[in-house]
């Protein structure tokens, strides 16, 4: 990335700080008091954001199973930044679930009288693991040159550096081997780990009886390759933006293109077998989906932008690395109304007939529409992540040494090293 793409973006990240900053001071000074969902849709906005960061760790998440812990050589080039964008985005849907709970303060409470039997308690745990393991596994990525950095002392933030280090001022070939068996078995560690954190984010909305649509086998299924889809979309317009790596990112153009066709076969078959069941719940569901108000979100966000014109991309300009960032980018942006789509209509539906008839209150319909401050704090979230991800991109060691070198300006990682007399490592180059 470019000094002015960088700078545009930074700017963008900081404006977005700010506007989003009034909703965000609301929810914590007034906690739901402005918010549109209640007893009957109680889920909004934030838990859509929140599904939607989930699925964006996905594709990092295998990039860094298959770089460390199956040494898939050819993948090597990207495994610091897959690292440190599922850190990232783990970060960003932890404060969104977060700001959903009616009493964030009490979160503390799952983990000193945890229940085994909900699944709600282990989704708390395995999110928390995984946000452990990518913290440990980006500090041993990174802390060789995080040390090197911390040495060139006419750089200001060199003590930023030694702090981030925690104080560590050597580096020996023995703490290499170190670092590089700890990486080796955090993503050991992760494969089971991740596989559980995703597997129950899906499983914690298929076991609800009275959500026709949720309550499917398919859900699981759906979930495992919207995640796919998304976090590797993300990590393929990443990689071509950050690494301009052509090599990498057209074959992986042809991994989205046939996770994307996977994709919207099953929601076909989500859809086939829905109006085939001819279950009330289900078919007012789907045509919520299909015709209610929101149906422009299915049709022009998510089909036409989302799917057939990254189709038409991935396949007849499959061969340009720059079309296949666009199409990546396009999935990845309007993925947002594949998870709205989900959540949402779902929980449109009156369980009792003539219910919207007996109570009177604004926070008695399902009619959502997510309010002002849903929205600001929202931009604030996802502000904050592309603030911290692009800084991260930046001044940390997260790319190759070899990639960034003297393409993404003088304030780079790399180039401060070079320019301190201080080469990158022997352990950057085998790391990254």
């Amino acid at each position: 990335m470019n000094e002015k793409k960088f700078k545009t973006l930074m700017a963008l990240g900081f404006i977005g700080l700010i506007i989003g900053s009034w909703g965000m001071g609301s929810r914590l000074i007034f906690g739901h008091a402005s918010v549109n969902y209640g007893s009957y849709v109680p889920w909004g906005l934030w838990v859509v954001f929140y599904l939607f960061f989930v699925g964006l760790t996905a594709g990092a998440f295998l990039i860094t199973i298959m770089t460390y812990m199956f040494q898939v050589e050819r993948l090597k080039t990207v495994g610091r930044l897959s690292a440190f964008t599922v850190l990232v985005a783990l970060i960003c849907e932890l404060i969104f679930i977060s700001l959903d709970l009616g009493h964030m303060e009490r979160l503390y409470r799952f983990m000193i009288t945890p229940s085994f039997t909900s699944l709600m308690t282990w989704f708390v745990i395995f999110t928390n693991l995984m946000l452990l393991i990518y913290l440990l596994e980006s500090f041993f990525l990174l802390r060789e040159d995080l040390i090197r950095l911390s040495q060139a002392e006419t750089l200001k933030t060199h003590k930023i550096y030694r702090l981030l280090a925690l104080g560590k001022t050597d580096y020996t070939e023995e703490d290499r081997k170190r670092d590089q068996l700890r990486v080796h078995r955090l993503s050991i560690i992760s494969l089971p780990v991740g596989l559980l954190f995703y597997g129950t984010n899906g499983a914690f909305f298929a076991i609800l009886q009275n959500r026709p649509i949720w309550n499917s086998a398919m859900t699981p299924l759906l979930f495992i390759a919207a995640a796919l889809l998304s976090g590797g979309a993300l990590i393929t317009a990443l990689i071509y933006v950050f690494h301009e790596d052509e090599d990498l990112v057209k074959p992986l153009g042809q991994v989205i293109l046939y996770l994307l066709v996977i994709f919207i076969l099953l929601e076909v078959l989500q859809f086939f077998v829905g109006y085939q069941s001819k279950v009330t719940g289900i078919v007012t569901s789907l045509n919520i989906i299909a015709f209610g108000r929101h149906w422009w979100t299915f049709w022009i966000i998510h089909l036409f932008f989302g799917t057939l014109i990254p189709l038409i991309l991935l396949i007849r300009y499959s061969d340009t690395p720059r079309s296949v960032a666009w199409a990546c980018f396009l999935i990845v942006v309007t993925f947002v109304t594949v998870r709205f789509n989900f959540l949402i209509p779902d929980l449109a539906i009156y369980k009792l007939d003539g219910l919207e008839y007996t109570f009177f209150h604004q926070r008695l319909r399902t009619n959502y529409i997510p309010s002002l401050m849903e929205w600001l704090v929202s931009l604030w979230i996802i502000s904050f992540g592309l603030v911290v991800f692009l800084a991260g991109a930046r001044w940390l060691p997260v790319h190759s040494p070899g990639k960034v070198r003297g393409k993404q300006g003088s304030a780079t990682w790399c180039n401060i090293l070079n320019s301190s007399g201080l080469e990158s490592g022997k352990g950057g180059e085998e790391h990254a």
